[in-house]
């Protein structure tokens, strides 16, 4: 996941200089995750533009709550540190100071009445009758947490560096022959000779003698290395746990759905078919068809894109940008597109629950789920604070288990990576990371402190025994490394005969002509192109390779257990005239990441004009806030 999300995170930069939309833009709020360092500190400088801790927080939890949305709601603040959205953050502002140095520079200025002219303009700010709503403004501003002033204050900013930014970002479309040629050699179709030869189908290994085992033994330490295990005893507590023991009354669950009337009323919810576009052109054409046919789904198809489904939308959980518009969309329509800092937003309503009261009966799950909860923490804050004190008097851990009615977990031999002697996961290991880095981070005999896991469960671990890393001896181990060696020897004369074949093929020779060699598997791969088209039976990471290689020529590659050898025997060109969906992407993704480029570029000229300072001994200290 953290991959995806790292790869997710590089695209901010573009998304951060192209926010212009006024919704989009707020004054970001709690400022809680950079405790302990002054928040007046510069962390960096633009120019002559400092930027604070403080300003550095505040965007952070903007970008962090978008990340949200877009990962899904568990992602921690430390775990978008570890992404680098933290340094995405601080380099998007870096980006803005450059511009705004800019735009002074230049004396680009924006007019109040652009600033009005714009607001009025905005579809999400404007009733059923296209008029401009004061109270859709309002509750904007509610929810930006910004004051009316500060709201034009920042419009004006935005349109100013709207009007810098657009020569190089107002692309609508792109001559035919650029779109054209980049989709033929995009889609241009490469298809080749496949022979896969299993290692272990060579035979012809020698036995190894006991001098041929003990140099290999020696000369490979790392492959019959023992990690370094450790014995631990776990107590834990849990409020899962207390609250299964606590039972709840009718008249109880009464009183509480009379004392909580007020809280048990469900918001409005809604779902709708999404799709999103970069060209503002594209979306309104699809607008327009999908509300004509009342069909998002068949309408984007056609022009080959896929609705996102999006359910149980609630004026909180919604894109700040959509609210107003999906809530004013009837069952079945389709809207007008809507801008958001995604890009354009064409939703398909589909179903509308509507709010109200919980009746008693639908009620009771989540009343007396409370009421345990409740209850579950009071106990167990209770316990803790016997925990915490039987600790400090130096009470065996087992002893503390029985007193206070903590679970004992013992596991009797674990390595850093969870795993047991025999390689199986033990069948039990609560707060998994936790509890690993305490147990393999204090001496033997050791207790530590109660670790929360902030999960409702609390765990002291106790390092029972170490055995330290070791490599295995070699009497123990003999048919492991007989195994190995003969693994390696088969695994080189493969190898070998791969490169033989690889030889032949050169020459002239068939593929099939080695099909009925022992270990062999020849066939035709499918088609291979940069427009998705790609065969599952061959490894990613040769791709280049293959794109680059001519009619005739052969490659060979070395996997675990087999050796491939290609032969690329077709290039079929495509037409785009035959690929309307095709050459539509083509163009969408020039259209998007030509700005992205030449924003990039011109991102780096900033950084020339304005030097750009960071504090990197503070940036470090941020950055490891909460671990």
């Amino acid at each position: 996941m953290l991959q995806t999300m790292r790869h997710w995170a590089q695209h901010w930069f573009l998304k951060g200089l192209m926010l212009f939309l006024v919704i989009s833009f707020a004054i970001w709020g709690i400022g809680d995750i950079f405790r302990g360092n002054p928040l007046q500190r510069t962390v960096a400088k633009s120019g002559s533009v400092s930027l604070s801790v403080q300003a550095l927080d505040k965007q952070f939890e903007d970008e962090l709550a978008h990340a949200r949305q877009m990962l899904g709601p568990d992602l921690t603040a430390q775990q978008a540190r570890q992404i680098g959205i933290l340094d995405n953050t601080l380099q998007n502002m870096i980006a803005r100071a450059g511009l705004d140095q800019m735009i002074a520079k230049q004396g680009i200025d924006v007019p109040d009445s652009a600033v009005l002219d714009m607001l009025a303009a905005q579809p999400q700010l404007r009733d059923k009758d296209g008029k401009f709503n004061s109270d859709l403004f309002h509750r904007l501003l509610d929810q930006t947490h910004l004051s009316e002033h500060a709201f034009l204050i920042q419009t004006r900013q935005d349109l100013a560096r709207k009007q810098l930014l657009n020569p190089i970002t107002e692309i609508n479309s792109l001559p035919h022959t650029i779109t054209d040629n980049v989709y033929k050699a995009r889609g241009q179709k490469r298809i080749l000779e496949v022979i896969s030869l299993k290692n272990d189908s060579i035979s012809d290994t020698t036995t190894p003698d006991d001098k041929a085992l003990e140099d290999f033994y020696h000369k490979n330490p790392d492959k019959f290395t023992a990690p370094e295990y450790r014995a631990i005893t776990l107590a834990k507590l849990s409020t899962d746990d207390v609250a299964k023991d606590i039972a709840v009354s009718d008249d109880e669950l009464k009183k509480a759905y009379a004392d909580k009337a007020a809280e048990l009323t469900m918001p409005e919810q809604r779902d709708v078919l999404q799709v999103v576009l970069q060209d503002e052109v594209k979306a309104q054409d699809l607008a327009k068809e999908a509300g004509a046919s009342h069909d998002l789904k068949a309408a984007a198809k056609k022009i080959g894109y896929e609705v996102v489904p999006l359910n149980d939308l609630t004026e909180k959980t919604i894109l700040p940008e959509l609210t107003a518009s999906v809530f004013a969309l009837s069952q079945g329509q389709v809207s007008t597109p809507i801008k958001s800092s995604l890009g354009w937003h064409v939703v398909q309503l589909t179903k509308i629950t509507p709010g109200g009261k919980l009746d008693f009966d639908a009620a009771k799950q989540q009343l007396g789920d409370e009421i345990k909860r409740d209850r579950a923490t009071e106990v167990t804050t209770h316990t803790l604070n016997q925990l915490d004190d039987a600790l400090a008097a130096g009470h065996s851990l087992e002893d503390i288990a029985d007193s206070l009615r903590l679970r004992l977990i013992k596991i009797p031999a674990i390595d850093t990576a969870g795993k047991l002697s025999d390689g199986k996961d033990p069948q039990e290991l609560p707060s998994k990371d936790d509890v690993l880095k305490t147990a393999f981070g204090q001496g033997s005999g050791e207790t530590s402190p109660v670790i929360d896991d902030r999960n409702g469960n609390f765990i002291v671990v106790r390092t029972d025994e170490i055995t330290p890393s070791q490599v295995r001896p070699l009497d123990a181990i003999k048919e492991q490394v007989a195994i190995e060696w003969r693994a390696g020897d088969q695994a080189k004369k493969a190898e070998d005969q791969a490169q033989t074949i690889a030889s032949s093929l050169r020459e002239g020779k068939t593929a099939s002509s080695f099909a009925a060699h022992s270990g062999v598997d020849v066939r035709l791969s499918k088609p291979i192109s940069l427009l998705g088209d790609s065969d599952p039976g061959l490894p990613t990471s040769l791709l280049p390779q293959i794109l680059l290689m001519k009619k005739g020529d052969v490659i060979t590659e070395k996997l675990p257990d087999h050796q491939l050898i290609l032969r690329l025997t077709e290039i079929d060109d495509v037409d785009p005239a035959s690929d309307e969906t095709g050459l539509h992407k083509v163009s969408d993704q020039l259209t998007s990441q030509i700005p992205a480029e030449l924003t990039d570029e011109f991102a780096r000229y900033l950084r020339i004009i304005f030097p750009v300072e960071i504090d990197q001994s503070l940036m470090e200290s941020l950055r490891q806030q909460g671990s």
